[in-house]
């Protein structure tokens, strides 16, 4: 889809004169403009919602007021509109300089989110937060039941006639994940077995030997030639939340279950009220990062929503639907797997798509549809970040308040380092706000993978155009870090471009964010 803005309010002609004025000062440009033109007061002095916001990283929630204050005074100077406080691990190799972290959600710690949002309202600034730390959500304070879970399967090979005898202790050693963040607690269940032949052209439903599982595994007898046995292993709170600040680590929550997600979002609202009162009042929204599930596939009730929903039943086809799990939920290569021909082939990829339309079905009602409606409870929006398995950048963009894609920089300094600012996943993301009738599309902007000394501001400027090309109409810089002062150079750096004073091109910085804001401010007049 097309997601440039189109049908501007202002006149063509004036449009053009606005956008020569950004590089060419006031002047002829200006010329014939007056005060009483709103696109024209608005380009000469954004308001603070076109200014660019940053992330804010809290490394290690070493929170003190002065510093918090201090650090809100040079974001105002620099042409910052708008913070999303953002509390995360400290980095490993950072000097704590003695300072003790305040646990996330304590009261000391709302105490200094209070000082934040105040702060910010002094100096015309706007806040939005994070809620909960790292990413995805998730705490030590979940309950069993609502951890995130996986469906993951396990296969061996035998030969019949034979009697074969699989331990459950086997079972669940062989699906272990190789994860990114791996919880410290895994409960693993073996749910289901089937037996399968090795070779097949056609859809066969196996033979169902679950209720062979007993005295903690196996045994069964396979009849005469090449079979595969198939078992599957429900393992819930397999994924940690990944770099949890102090309070918030342990397992991520359960996106598949609506009273999951009630849970964990009252938990945050009930800990933060007694100290910070409607959170409206302090939040312009409510932030959801990256949704990096590891494969995360499974709620006790999937099988019999598949059927209601698809009309016939999953069970038999998961023996060649599921694949082993990797890094990142990525699908891994199995010598072991059933060997099908083109016609079982293409049957499983049908049984796939209805597969993901059914997750990504529950992942809305019973994830996003509650953020957004707690959002609201709270007197704030629902921002959301379209980045997951489950996460239809179109649809959801129409769901969510502030829809946000995700603008990259990769290791080197040349245009080939960009990789996301014209990315598919960022004009998804705008053709849903666009079709939903919303003006304001989000961007997690210059997330850089590379070290931050690395990036000019001349880079920093290209990525931001192209993002704005493919339909953003709003910057979340990534990211400022809370790093006090006796922290030295170059500081407590977690992740991105390093939006920081300590930064060379620090002194620059304001004329960018002032070119950046206008931009944003004229491609947010436009119709959608």
């Amino acid at each position: 889809m097309n997601s440039t803005p189109v049908n501007l309010r202002p006149s063509f002609l004036r449009m053009f004169l606005l956008l020569a004025a950004i590089g060419f000062g006031r002047g002829a440009a200006a010329e014939g403009q007056t005060g009483d033109d709103p696109a024209w007061a608005g380009f000469r002095e954004p308001p603070v919602t076109a200014r660019p916001y940053v992330r804010w990283w809290w490394n290690g929630n070493k929170l003190e007021k002065k510093e918090i204050l201090r650090e809100l005074d040079v974001m105002k100077a620099a042409g910052i509109g708008g913070v999303e406080i953002n509390s995360i691990k400290l980095p490993n190799v950072a000097d704590a300089h003695g300072i003790p972290s305040l646990d996330w959600l304590s009261r000391e710690w709302c105490e200094m989110v209070g000082v934040a949002v105040e702060g910010a309202r002094e100096r015309g600034m706007k806040a939005d937060i994070i809620v909960g730390s790292g990413w995805p959500f998730g705490g030590r304070f979940l309950p069993r039941e609502h951890q995130t879970k996986i469906l993951s399967v396990g296969r061996k090979r035998v030969t019949g006639p034979a009697t074969v005898t699989i331990s459950e202790v086997e079972m669940c050693k062989s699906v272990d994940l190789p994860l990114h963040s791996k919880n410290d607690q895994i409960f693993q269940t073996v749910r289901f077995v089937r037996l399968t032949p090795a070779k097949l052209d056609q859809f066969e439903t196996g033979v169902d030997l679950t209720a062979r599982l007993r005295d903690g595994g196996l045994t069964a007898e396979i009849p005469a030639g090449e079979h595969v046995v198939h078992y599957f292993v429900v393992q819930e709170g397999f994924q940690a939340v990944i770099n949890g600040a102090p309070g918030s680590d342990g397992p991520v929550l359960n996106h598949f279950s609506r009273e999951a997600t009630e849970f964990y979002l009252n938990h945050i609202s009930d800990g933060m009220k007694p100290t910070l009162g409607k959170l409206g009042r302090h939040f312009r929204a409510f932030f959801c990062d990256s949704l990096e599930l590891e494969g995360a596939n499974w709620n006790d009730d999937l099988l019999p929503e598949f059927r209601r929903r698809r009309g016939y039943d999953l069970l038999p086809w998961l023996p060649y639907l599921l694949t082993k799990t990797g890094h990142m939920g990525n699908a891994v290569d199995s010598d072991d797997a059933v060997v099908a021909g083109p016609e079982l082939q293409d049957a499983v990829q049908r049984v796939r798509y209805d597969y993901w339309v059914t997750l990504i079905e529950l992942f809305r009602e019973r994830f996003l549809e509650p953020f957004t409606q707690w959002c609201h409870a709270q007197g704030g929006q629902s921002r959301v970040q379209a980045y997951g398995r489950c996460y239809d950048p179109v649809e959801s963009s129409m769901l969510v308040d502030i829809p946000e894609c995700d603008t990259w920089l990769h290791g080197n300094t040349g245009a080939s380092g960009l990789r996301g600012a014209h990315s598919l996943n960022n004009k998804f993301t705008a053709s849903g706000a666009r079709l939903a009738g919303k003006r304001l599309v989000s961007c997690e902007e210059i997330t850089n993978t590379g070290p931050v000394f690395f990036t000019p501001l001349e880079m920093v400027k290209i990525a931001g155009d192209e993002s704005n090309l493919s339909g953003v109409t709003h910057s979340i810089l990534h990211g400022f870090n809370y790093s006090p002062l006796q922290a030295g150079f170059p500081g407590w750096v977690r992740y991105g471009t390093y939006f920081n004073e300590r930064n060379t091109w620090w002194p620059y910085f304001r004329r960018w964010a002032d070119y950046k804001a206008r931009l944003s401010w004229l491609l947010q007049q436009s119709d959608p």
